[in-house]
């Protein structure tokens, strides 16, 4: 005799609403060779938990992007990962290590390039 058996590998908890307007999630990571697969797999069971199934494709592409290349530059130990949804919108947020400069011109070319400028690469 065989029986069917289905797992949900994401139980709900019916107190907490699969609405993307209660999505506000953290994590720091390492900034190891293993931490964008992990930051992916986050992202992905997230996102899937609070039904942006049409968005999480990319939002995961994005989010490997962001995790291998903060990973590869921070000067720190580990980096911080920020997912929210807020005003319809999914805010994917990937904080490093980089520091600020203290010179105007490098600031404003560093923020201008929306991550570690050519001049904090490593060489």
């Amino acid at each position: 005799m065989s029986a069917a058996v289905t797992v949900c590998p994401h139980p709900v908890d019916a107190r907490t609403p699969r609405v993307p307007e209660n999505l506000a999630y953290s994590l720091t990571l390492p900034a190891a060779l293993a931490s964008p697969a992990v930051a992916r797999s986050a992202a992905r069971t997230i996102l899937e938990a609070h039904g942006l199934y049409d968005v999480t494709a990319a939002a995961v592409q994005v989010i490997g992007e962001l995790a291998a290349c903060a990973c590869l530059f921070t000067p720190t130990d580990s980096v911080y990962l920020s997912l929210r949804y807020r005003d319809d919108a999914l805010r994917i947020s990937l904080y490093d290590g980089h520091p600020r400069h203290t010179h105007r011109r490098l600031a404003a070319a560093c923020e201008a390039g929306g991550g570690p400028c050519s001049c904090c690469w490593p060489v």
